[in-house]
């Protein structure tokens, strides 16, 4: 067996991290484990495209299409679900997310959304923060939040 090592220079590497494809998320079917994304429930929009939550927490986009502020409620890292979401929904990497945050960071184009520990703390946040979104595995009790869109955990 033969081992080939490569080496890319830290500007290629992000290059190429931030060349990948957006893979697109896979609509769940009945039965199977499913990632929801919930708004609060004053969010003027009732759906999301995969293409629009990758902007919302890469901080791409910062307000809603009536003007408020969008507040992205993410996992912390090394959380499974936040790896499915950011794996499902945004087709990127724990890797490349670390990548691109640091770049946003050392150039001063932004910082990541607040974090929180688990589902729990994300449907609460997200229920009780005028424009907050954030995902969990399955819709809290009561009409506080809106699913805006609905993904396969494979």
């Amino acid at each position: 067996m033969k081992l080939t090592v490569h080496f890319l220079s830290l500007t290629s590497l992000l290059l190429a991290l931030s060349a990948a494809p957006l893979a697109p998320a896979a609509v769940a079917a009945p039965g199977e484990p499913t990632l929801l994304l919930i708004a609060h429930k004053d969010v003027a929009l009732d759906k999301l495209s995969p293409e629009r939550a990758t902007q919302i927490f890469l901080r791409q986009q910062q307000n809603w299409p009536d003007g408020q502020a969008i507040q992205p409620i993410d996992l912390r890292e090394g959380n499974a679900l936040r790896r499915a979401f950011y794996e499902q929904v945004t087709g990127r990497s724990p890797g490349q997310l670390r990548a691109y945050w640091a770049r946003q960071s050392f150039t001063g184009m932004g910082l990541p959304p607040r974090q929180a520990d688990n589902d729990e703390e994300v449907a609460r946040l997200v229920q009780s923060t005028p424009g907050a979104v954030g995902y969990v595995t399955r819709k809290p009790a009561g009409a506080n939040v809106k699913v805006l869109l609905t993904a396969s955990l494979e």
